[in-house]
């Protein structure tokens, strides 16, 4: 699937937000990997550019319109453990390996849901208010 803006934008109108429960998602293995796809697009994208920066949340403004991406902090129970989802194994892997920087006391965060499509006059006002 090549997810472009004008697809990005038919998506998000139909279901406004995707991903996990807690943020009004469906919570199923298929919107988790569609949040990472598009993630995937937004952080990549020429065409894309960050507005907003924070711990748990990244504003991108893309084809017109802003998207809201969630993260959370990965919680490992056990850290010799992999999470399992059904059949699926997850796996986290350190992408920073040949960084000299030390990460280890950083918290890993994962994009888990995505919010959209905003106007640019609607995230100022969501920022203005402190909504988001």
């Amino acid at each position: 699937m090549k997810l472009d803006e004008k697809k990005l934008y038919q998506i998000m109108s139909e279901f406004h937000m995707l991903g996990d429960e807690d943020y009004g998602g469906q919570g199923t293995f298929q919107e988790a990997v569609l949040v990472g796809y598009i993630y995937g697009i937004l952080s990549e994208s020429q065409y894309s550019n960050l507005r907003y920066d924070d711990p748990d949340r990244k504003i991108f403004s893309f084809g017109g319109f802003n998207y809201v991406v969630w993260f959370e902090e990965i919680i490992s129970e056990d850290a010799g453990q992999e999470d399992t989802l059904g059949e699926y194994e997850i796996r986290i892997e350190d992408v920073h390996e040949d960084d000299d920087h030390d990460r280890s006391d950083e918290p890993i965060l994962i994009p888990v849901a995505v919010e959209g499509p905003y106007t640019d006059d609607e995230i100022r006002s969501f920022l203005d208010n402190g909504d988001l």
